[in-house]
């Protein structure tokens, strides 16, 4: 049986936080590690307990999947370098890892014949899984080594990272404001601590579950569960008591109604 070829790392920058590197089988699959210089390298090495520095990117030619990991900043040049590099790209695979880049930024590469992606972690604390998003040929590779490692790739269509990137940014950030203002209303009820804890939790939850579960998506909350007889007096009294919350109330309400997306209606 034929061996498999080693991966290749290509790493700069800080690297001890990567989820990619401390994949916990990646150490069996390392071989050649090149980075600014052969000390880091070596360095990269003993911390991965694996593969072994390289002083060029020539001395990767061993390797038919090369992880790149370096700082936005760098990627250009390191692009540049390889490409600059004796190496066979027709059976190479190149990838981007934990980097919002797109795989368009090592395009040079795929001129030059090899086939490129990208990989990033989901948020998740309970699932080792990744976003690929690139060509089939280092989706396959990639899935294969994820799946060692007890982890799952799921693979987005080539070019459409934005759409990714809006949905995270969407998902997870963009709701924070909004959280956070409910956190504080909860408190000016008196609410605090852990009762106040678990009920942005099931608030929360609740949405999930709603939005999930329901074969058409209703939006509304606690407006479609009253009449605007009294949602109306509710605002009324919020205005009068706290004008900054009755404002963001307002301004979020009416974004939302106005954006609302194709197949979800307020109930």
């Amino acid at each position: 049986m034929k061996k498999q070829s080693p991966v290749g790392l290509v790493v700069e920058g800080n690297s001890t936080k990567s989820v990619i590197l401390r994949l916990p089988r990646l150490a069996e699959d390392i071989g050649p590690i090149k980075s600014t210089a052969t000390r880091v390298a070596r360095r990269l090495s003993n911390f991965l307990r694996a593969g072994y520095a390289v002083a060029e990117y020539s001395e990767l030619i061993e390797s038919h999947l090369i992880l790149i990991r370096v700082p936005d900043a760098a990627l250009e040049r390191v692009v540049e370098d390889l490409c600059s590099a004796e190496l066979e790209f027709e059976s190479l695979s190149v990838v981007l890892c934990e980097s919002w880049v797109s795989s368009q930024a090592l395009d040079p590469l795929r001129k030059k014949g090899a086939a490129t992606a990208t990989i990033m972690p989901v948020p998740s604390s309970r699932r080792r899984w990744f976003i690929v998003e690139g060509e089939s040929q280092p989706a396959r590779q990639l899935k294969r080594l994820i799946e060692k490692n007890d982890g799952k790739t799921l693979e987005l269509r080539s070019g459409r990272k934005e759409c990714y990137f809006a949905a995270e940014l969407l998902a997870t950030a963009l709701p924070i404001p909004l959280y956070a203002a409910a956190q504080q209303a909860l408190r000016s009820t008196g609410l605090s601590g852990k009762h106040l804890q678990y009920l942005l939790e099931e608030m929360a939850e609740k949405m999930f579950r709603d939005f999930l579960h329901a074969s058409r998506i209703k939006w509304g909350g606690p407006i479609s569960d009253c009449s605007t007889q009294v949602s109306d007096s509710h605002f009324r009294l919020l205005q009068s008591t706290d004008p900054a919350l009755a404002e963001l109330v307002v301004v979020a309400l009416e974004f939302a109604r106005e954006k609302l997306p194709p197949g979800v209606r307020q109930a």
